[in-house]
């Protein structure tokens, strides 16, 4: 028996030892890797980073916030979203209209290149409704109706002469808005609200003392939010009449717009239409005026009957 629990004994001291150093074989390992990943984070610290190549590919797009100090222009490869200082950098208004993929960074989402789609073929049908509600009211009425996704137009009455009261402040913006865009006109330029300017009815300007400045951005404003007479006779005066005159014949109208206040249907919805095409190519600038145009305080006549939700320029 002690025989027997010696050998045992020693089967187990044998044993003990052979645990004992696995433990500190065990031991010995864990440390070891500590130490090599701590001297490889040591090292990745140390190691130098390659810094980015200033040359651009196709491929690449840099942030907003990073520059290059030897990058030329002709090393980027995304498009600015800021309004171009230069004309010859500013696409012309017919420079895509005519292609067939939309403007998705408009900020109505998308929107058709114009006379980009198929042709519908429905307009006759139209013309017939629209002719037999106008020929049902009082007064002379005039409409010109441009699908701007196919290029379909039609119109009715559309090119005889009306007074042109105050539609006469979209080309006068428009053409304004074109000087912003060439950089002939500085925004933020100042005119003096003058005398001559003054005119009663609609607007705010009126009310201000001979003298009062304000910026030609502000002024625009001004005229389509208020239908402000006496901030677009200081834009008419700015511009000069006979260039808005001839800015209206340029898009395709019929009427020299002059002294006598003449216009039609078909002359203002050439100029709607190039705004248009104009706010397509270039919303970063055009988008003012568009805006101007959808909150307007006059909300009684065009979009008086359409859902509130629904934005009209106008």
């Amino acid at each position: 028996m002690k025989n027997y629990r010696f050998r045992n004994e020693r089967i187990y001291r044998r044993r003990r030892a052979t645990m004992i150093l696995l433990l500190v074989a065990v031991l010995l390992a864990v440390g070891g890797y500590a130490l090599f990943a701590k001297s490889s984070n040591k090292d990745a610290k140390n190691t130098p980073v390659p810094t980015q190549s200033v040359t651009a590919t196709p491929s690449e797009s840099a942030s907003p916030t990073e520059s290059a100090p030897s990058a030329t222009p002709s090393d980027s490869e995304t498009p600015s979203t800021e309004p171009s200082e230069s004309p010859s950098d500013t696409p012309s208004p017919s420079a895509t209209p005519d292609a067939g993929s939309d403007n998705a960074g408009a900020d109505h989402g998308n929107l058709p290149a114009f006379g980009s789609l198929a042709q519908s073929g429905k307009l006759d049908a139209l013309k017939a409704q629209v002719q037999d509600f106008v020929s049902k009211q009082s007064g002379k009425y005039g409409v010109y109706f441009i699908d701007l996704a196919t290029g379909e137009s039609f119109g009715v009455n559309d090119r005889d002469e009306y007074i042109a009261a105050s539609t006469s402040k979209l080309p006068t913006n428009v053409l304004l808005y074109k000087k912003f865009e060439s950089g002939e006109l500085n925004p933020d330029t100042i005119l003096k609200y003058e005398k001559s300017d003054f005119e009663p009815g609609t607007g705010v300007i009126q009310n201000s003392a001979y003298g009062t400045e304000y910026s030609i951005r502000e002024t625009a404003k001004l005229s389509i939010i208020y239908s402000d007479n006496c901030g677009v006779n200081m834009l008419m005066r700015t511009l000069g009449i006979d260039n808005i005159c001839q800015y209206i014949l340029d898009v395709g109208g019929d009427i020299y717009y002059d002294k006598h206040h003449r216009s039609s249907p078909h002359d203002m919805a050439m100029v709607a239409q190039d705004l248009y095409k104009l706010y397509y190519n270039n919303p970063e600038v055009y988008g003012d005026l568009i805006n101007n145009l959808e909150n307007t305080k006059w909300h009684d006549r065009i979009d008086s009957l359409l859902p509130k939700d629904v934005k009209v320029a106008h």
